[in-house]
């Protein structure tokens, strides 16, 4: 597991669902069963962009790219890793 999925998932779990009682891994599906809402999306986009320091462009913020934490980590943890070797 990447550090970005281990961040992303502990934010997620720590931050987001906090008051919910589930259990998620990197490939529970966020938004399909309910689990982060809109206010949710933003708070994650937020983090993400924290993390991988760049912003987000509205065009990247499409399902596809933020249905799991692995979504995420396989969208935007590479373009993360190649600014790390820089």
């Amino acid at each position: 597991m990447s550090d970005l999925t281990s961040e992303l998932l502990a934010f997620v779990r720590g931050d987001l669902l906090k008051e919910k009682n589930v259990t998620i891994d990197a490939d529970t599906y966020l938004f399909d069963d309910g689990l982060v809402d809109s206010l949710g999306i933003l708070t994650l986009i937020a983090f993400l962009e924290l993390r991988i320091g760049r912003s987000i462009p509205d065009q990247e913020v499409v399902m596809e790219n933020f249905r799991s934490v692995r979504a995420i980590e396989r969208r935007f943890g590479h373009a993360h890793a190649r600014d790390d070797e820089r």
